[in-house]
């Protein structure tokens, strides 16, 4: 990897691209495709067909139809196999017709279909039992304008502050953290956020693009969050929040209630409205509430440690010599504390 734009690319023949089809990703909200319906589908720009057998089954093959090549989302389903409009090409879940198409590994689970779009065999699905073990699952699903490296790579402490009007710091006080420490694991890296109160943030982020924030159980949720391309430009945000049977109830219901009143009243969508603010025809606190500060309030910001570790593990992963870059920006952040390196970035006014 030469440069860490070259993150931001993940079409086939990069190697950001390889990468990423090296996982399993979710694609599409499972309850949003109904039996007998197909979709088409873009991700880390590439196109597809997504379907539903009418048998409940769930599919995805090519974009378009070996023979002159229709769009297959446009046919309609038989069983469950997908017929092309323009001459009446059938193919089934596999793929196979009279010249084969190729078809991808997928899976329903958690509420969300789940893909593995890479060469050969598909490594083993991971599970997220804590999630199976009771409670109620609530899938949200957004799009949003720029690339999944810009997400996975914001910083924590931005939160409190440009979020304070969303349903995680509704009617607290605006708090900033004191200090911030990320921690490489076997699985991604565990950001921990202190606050002068004793309270402390977990935020854990996974290879490649995955965030887990775990509650725990007298609270009312906990949620895993996927952030896959639609191409370099773009990427979809899969949310799935597990609804806690042992919370207080109210206090979900309220969130519940909060959130629907917010992205209800909205009527374009965040895209849209982002457009807009950045236009000077909308402000901010005019679409969602959020109140102006009297006392302008600044941090500074962490060191970004999930580019720099992100891009030593994919060269690692898919095989190429790890960036001289990359080597510069992990040595800012290691420490000698133990086999796990930590970094700890103060945060002042």
């Amino acid at each position: 990897m030469e440069n860490l734009s070259d993150l931001f690319r993940t079409d086939p023949d990069t190697l950001s691209g390889r990468y990423m089809r090296s996982f399993w990703h979710p694609v599409y909200v499972a309850e949003d495709l109904k039996p007998g319906w197909a979709k088409p589908l873009r991700i880390m720009s590439e196109n597809f067909t997504l379907y539903r057998g009418e048998t409940g089954t769930p599919h995805l093959v090519a974009f378009r139809c070996a023979h002159r090549g229709m769009q297959l989302s446009a046919g309609w389903i038989e069983g469950d196999q997908i017929r092309c409009r323009f001459h009446g090409w059938k193919y089934d879940g596999t793929g196979q017709c009279v010249k084969r198409i190729r078809s991808y590994p997928v899976r329903e689970y958690l509420g969300l279909i789940f893909a593995y779009l890479g060469e050969g065999e598909a490594p083993d699905f991971p599970r997220y039992l804590d999630f199976e073990e009771g409670g109620e699952l609530w899938v949200e699903t957004y799009t949003r304008a720029c690339s999944f490296v810009n997400n996975m790579e914001n910083d924590p402490v931005h939160i409190p502050f440009a979020h304070r009007e969303s349903e995680l710091f509704h009617n607290r006080p605006i708090e900033i953290p004191s200090s911030v420490q990320a921690e490489e694991s076997d699985w991604g890296i565990i950001i921990r956020s202190t606050f002068a109160n004793g309270w402390v943030h977990i935020n854990q982020r996974g290879w490649p693009n995955m965030t887990c924030f775990k509650s725990p159980r007298q609270q009312h949720r906990s949620h895993l969050t996927w952030r896959v391309p639609i191409d370099d430009d773009h990427h979809w945000s899969f949310q799935v929040d597990l609804m806690y049977p042992t919370a207080d109830l109210e206090r979900a219901n309220r969130y519940r209630q909060r959130h629907a009143a917010r992205t209800g009243k909205l009527g374009r969508s965040y895209i849209e409205l982002g457009e807009a603010v950045l236009r000077g025809e909308l402000r901010i606190q005019d679409i969602d509430g959020g109140a102006t500060l009297r006392k302008k309030e600044r941090t500074a910001n962490p060191r970004r440690h999930w580019t720099a570790s992100l891009q030593k593990h994919l060269d690692q992963r898919v095989g190429s010599p790890f960036a001289k870059q990359a080597n510069q920006e992990m040595d800012s952040h290691r420490s000698d504390q133990g086999e796990r390196r930590r970094i700890e970035s103060k945060h002042g006014v």
